[in-house]
């Protein structure tokens, strides 16, 4: 392999819940499907706001056909500045990857949702205890080397999706992964949960 072939590195950072299981496997699913040589690995958290669970994805972006039986050696947790895509399914999920340095504003692309949920930190301060929403929006923005943030939230509620399913079209779209559309399609109906809404 030549020294400038590295995998592709993901980071998908999300409550509780949020399906970043299902988020992961579909993309892992999608690679596979494209013949790309990957692997996944998890830091669950809790199924409550109060905690995170962290999803890593390494992709190598050669097909295991061309690699003539040399595999890639992939690493099993994130590395702060070594991250090129970060995927978040709220906005203080990726505030929390921007400070522990997973964003690299010579690298990474962020895709998030601008919605919140509420910390329980946030809910317990009397008055208003929120967290400035400003103030990682500006962070994504000078620390990112591209982002798209939306509400991910209210686009699958409109489409009767879940939430998962909109940031990997969002993901998809982006052109950021080098796996086609349809083959994303397809590692949705490989999974078999909810295909035909997600």
């Amino acid at each position: 392999m030549a020294a400038n072939e590295t995998p592709i590195k993901i980071l998908i950072a999300a409550l509780g819940g949020d399906g970043g299981g299902t988020l992961t496997n579909w993309i892992v699913n999608a690679a596979r499907l494209q013949d790309l040589p990957v692997q996944a690995t998890s830091v669950p958290g809790v199924a409550q706001r109060t905690g995170a669970t962290s999803y890593y994805i390494e992709i190598f972006p050669t097909a295991n056909s061309e690699l003539n039986d040399r595999k890639p050696v992939f690493d099993l947790y994130p590395g702060p500045g070594d991250v090129d895509l970060v995927i978040a399914t709220e906005l203080l999920e990726i505030g929390r990857a921007i400070k522990r340095g997973f964003v690299s504003s010579t690298r990474t692309t962020v895709v998030a949702s601008n919605h919140r949920v509420y910390a329980l930190a946030e809910k317990m301060i009397m008055g208003d205890g929120r967290f400035g929403d400003e103030a990682i929006i500006k962070a994504v923005d000078k620390m990112s080397k591209a982002s798209i943030m939306l509400d991910v939230k209210q686009l699958a509620e409109q489409a009767g999706s879940a939430l998962n399913a909109v940031l990997l079209g969002v993901v998809a779209a982006s052109g950021v992964l080098p796996i086609k559309l349809e083959t994303f399609e397809r590692g949705i109906s490989q999974a078999g949960k909810a295909v035909d809404a997600n």
